[in-house]
């Protein structure tokens, strides 16, 4: 195959939806209301019935969603698993939480989950033993997961997330009615000073619209990211494995192999783009943290070997086997 394969296409994703995101944006522009009308109410309730959970609070962006939803839980501490992305740790800092890091184990989640932890559902994963009884969950890879009835989840809705907007936006959702009050207090929803540590943070109409939009394609894309998903697991060769498995909601095709670098530069090579997510863990990072441990051997050891293959919706099966093909044809390299 010679045309470039892209670790996410949204272009190639969008390309169908154009009339109907075109037609939910001049309905927005026809109306003259682009700050907490009907389109974002609508979203709200969309998207909680979609987690299963009673009230959605929208805002401006996944870490907003961290820092509004810990600020209302009035937490104190958390513990976070080492090998997640930055923005989770400084959502929860913003809001005035005392932050700990611990190593994570051989799947890449927190070794021994704390009372306090804040589980990260990397990738799309669902959460492993241990987490699933968590307060506060950073579920912005995990758009599909179905929280707890005690869960508090905070939803990114970046435009390469599995339901991306047009630009940054972000939710919580939750089935607590006062919790969900006292975020929107927190969330800035009106002139009004409700609480000393509110933030302006809202999701504007016209993301809301778009985001209505791709919302009923979500199970389809689901499914398709879940087959791209099992192709992989099918056709890599044993030295380059997947780390999701079957029921995780594959927002990322993530591998392991100690050849990272070697091989996402034979792919590149080969017009294939890859990415890590993520390069550093957190306590290689000069940051406001502290650590459970002197040593991290777990997470540096994830963060030297993940690497995300191309994995979006419309990607097609043949471009799956080339990929394939060329780690295969990397491994018989070595």
């Amino acid at each position: 195959m010679t045309r470039p394969i892209p670790l996410n296409d949204v272009a190639r994703l969008h390309a169908p939806l154009m009339p109907a995101m075109r037609q939910a944006m001049e309905r927005v522009l026809a109306s003259g209301w682009f700050l907490r009308g009907q389109e974002t109410a609508r979203f709200e309730a969309e998207w909680a019935a979609f987690c299963g959970q009673a009230h959605c609070v929208s805002c401006a962006s996944g870490t907003d969603a961290l820092t509004i939803a810990a600020a209302a839980l009035g937490l104190k501490r958390a513990t976070l698993q080492d090998n997640t992305l930055p923005l989770t740790a400084i959502g929860l800092h913003r809001a005035g939480v005392a932050l700990a890091l611990a190593d994570v184990g051989p799947d890449g989640r927190m070794a021994a989950p704390h009372a306090d932890a804040v589980p990260v559902l990397l990738y799309g994963r669902q959460p492993g033993d241990g987490e699933a009884g968590c307060r506060l969950f950073d579920a912005a890879h995990a758009h599909g997961w179905q929280p707890g009835p005690e869960a508090v989840a905070c939803w990114s809705f970046y435009p390469t997330k599995t339901l991306g907007a047009l630009g940054d936006a972000g939710a919580i959702t939750t089935n607590d009615e006062g919790l969900a009050q006292l975020m929107r207090d927190l969330a800035g929803r009106d002139d009004v000073l409700r609480d000393g540590r509110q933030l302006t943070s809202r999701m504007d109409e016209l993301q809301a619209a778009v985001l209505r939009v791709k919302l009923a394609s979500l199970p389809r894309w689901l499914a398709a990211r879940q087959a791209i998903g099992a192709q992989y697991a099918a056709q890599l060769p044993p030295e380059v494995q997947p780390v999701s498995g079957p029921g995780d909601l594959q927002h990322l095709a993530v591998v392991r192999t100690p050849r990272r670098d070697a091989l996402a530069a034979f792919l590149r090579a080969r017009g294939i783009e890859t990415k890590v997510h993520f390069p550093q863990p957190l306590h290689r990072l000069a940051a406001p943290w502290a650590a459970h441990a002197e040593a991290f051997p777990g997470a540096d050891g994830w963060c030297a070997t993940v690497l995300s293959l191309p994995c979006f919706p419309g990607l097609g099966e043949d471009e799956v086997s080339a990929v394939t093909d060329a780690v295969r044809a990397f491994a018989a390299e070595a």
